[in-house]
């Protein structure tokens, strides 16, 4: 799904309509229909009060729109019509339409005192996405009223104050909605965890935009959805055997931290590795047997800590390399050692780098340019800072991380609540599937096995990082279905990879 920015979204409404021949204020008939359908199943069986906040714009349309069909459904409605000189024409025709059902709308302005009924949905739609200024302090004694209400408040595609297309700074009027009923496409702001606290959780509607005008506008941010995922994900063959689904080596480990060389290795096998490697120091050797039969296992020359990638690398169709590797000396050289190595081979299997890996990266910048192109780099967002350097906000770390990308050709894997893949040729993916419940110890060693799996199969590095991520937090959406999320393990992901290839490849 395209990430689109709001003068885009503009075009291929105006282009939806003259396309499709449609009569006024259709598109915005749809949209307060897509609304009215979600809101149904919020309410259920029980006749529900919504106060809904209609700007003089089209955002407003959309919420007069949804008063009338809830009105008629036998729900209560008041409806707060801001003042102005100048409304929407498709709003005028929805004001009349709404007072052609009795509905009573009650105009306010900045000054006014809004009571809402107890209970009562609040809903905002007095500006949406295409608001490009901040909102003066003149809106604050209004905005203060809606976020001081212990109401649930729903905002119409984006909340209001937020800029859909440029930072809004933390101090900015903002409404801060409890979900966000994004219509068309998601709206880059939704997908930012410095905006979380304001949009809430979000749920796309579709409006039945033109799909030609929407395949004709460029954009280089994108929104994983499950139908292009599938078409990602290789059929599996009759005649198929373990040479066939790669060799993956899983490489990393100190004394105390061999468990995440264990998931990874567990997680590389659950997502279809034909054979996997674990490589550790000494002192891990009885431990990965012990844990995991399935694997060979290879030790370093150390008791317990890696000194030495000293292996035939031709042999494996991918590297993982770092997970709780530590950043002694040794294995700082070690690592130097390895990515010299793969310079000169013609046939270097493909790398992945998390962790501890990353960790003396950021201590040797000149070694970013010796990575082979394309490697996949899977930092949470500190890891990163010590990579790129800080940043203001969420759309200069974006931005950065994408310059950096492009700089080094690499693949930067933001982890995170809709995980980011940013790839060398400015594409940003940004991940639809996960949960809180996954911010736990291993999760991302967990990551780092399935991608390297991915690699080992054959995918290209773009494809096995998209696909990696997304199949990674399906698992965890699985395993919310059956363990509360507060209890969800990295085992637990493990264990519930196989409910999402089940949800992929049936």
């Amino acid at each position: 799904m395209k990430i689109l920015s709001a003068q885009d979204i503009r075009t291929i409404e105006q282009e939806t309509i003259l396309k499709q021949q449609l009569p006024e204020a259709a598109l915005m008939e749809r949209a307060g229909r897509m609304l009215y359908n979600e809101l149904q199943r919020v309410f259920g069986e029980c006749a529900c009060k919504a106060e809904i906040l209609c700007g003089f714009g089209n955002n407003g349309g959309d919420g007069l729109v949804l008063a009338r069909l809830l009105q008629q459904a036998g729900h209560e409605v008041t409806v707060y019509l801001l003042e102005h000189p100048t409304y929407s024409q498709d709003n005028l025709i929805n004001q009349k339409r709404l007072e052609a059902c009795a509905v009573p709308i009650i105009k306010i302005n900045k000054a006014s005192t809004l009571h809402f009924t107890e209970k009562s949905i609040v809903i905002d739609a007095l500006f949406g996405y295409g608001l490009s200024r901040l909102l003066d302090e003149s809106w604050a004694a209004l905005f203060g009223q809606i976020n001081a209400t212990s109401n649930r408040v729903f905002a119409i595609d984006i909340p209001s104050g937020l800029r859909a297309d440029e930072p809004t700074p933390p101090d900015a009027l903002v409404i801060r909605a409890d979900r966000t009923y994004t219509l068309a496409t998601v709206k880059l702001p939704l997908l930012l965890p410095m905006y979380g606290p304001l949009t809430g959780d979000f749920v796309i509607l579709d409006i039945g935009l033109d799909a030609d005008a929407l395949a004709e506008i460029p954009t280089n941010r994108l929104y994983s959805t499950s139908v292009a995922i599938k078409k990602i994900v290789k059929p599996l063959t009759k005649f198929s055997h373990k040479g066939t689904f790669g060799h993956a080596l899983i490489a990393g480990g100190s004394y105390g931290s061999i468990g995440a060389i264990v998931l990874a290795s567990r997680a590389a096998f659950k997502t279809g590795c034909g054979l996997v490697t674990s490589y550790v120091p000494r002192c891990g050797y009885q431990i990965v047997q012990t844990a995991l039969p399935e694997a060979l296992v290879k030790t370093d020359p150390a008791e317990q800590l890696i000194t030495t990638y000293s292996m035939d690398t031709a042999a494996y169709k991918a590297l993982a390399i770092g997970m709780g590797m530590g950043t002694a000396e040794a294995s700082q050289q070690a690592l130097y050692q390895l990515l010299s190595d793969l310079q000169e081979k013609e046939q270097a299997p493909k790398l992945l780098l998390d962790a501890d890996a990353l960790n003396i990266l950021s201590l040797h910048q000149s070694w970013l340019s010796m990575l082979p192109k394309c490697s996949i780099l899977t930092p949470h967002p500190k890891e990163l800072q010590r990579l790129i350097g800080s940043w203001e906000n969420d759309f200069e770390k974006l931005e950065k991380t994408s310059e950096w990308a492009n700089r080094y050709q690499q693949i930067v894997v933001i982890k995170g609540a809709n995980t980011a893949i940013v790839l060398p040729n400015g594409e940003i993916h940004f991940n639809s599937t996960g949960n809180p419940g996954m911010a736990t110890a291993g999760a991302g060693d967990v990551l780092s096995g399935v991608i390297a799996s991915l690699l080992a199969q054959d995918y290209s590095a773009a494809d096995a990082a998209i696909l990696g991520v997304y199949l990674h937090g399906l698992a965890g959406d699985c395993a919310a279905n059956n363990i509360h999320q507060k209890s969800i393990t990295a085992t637990d992901i493990i264990e519930h990879l196989t409910d999402a290839w089940q949800h992929l490849l049936p």
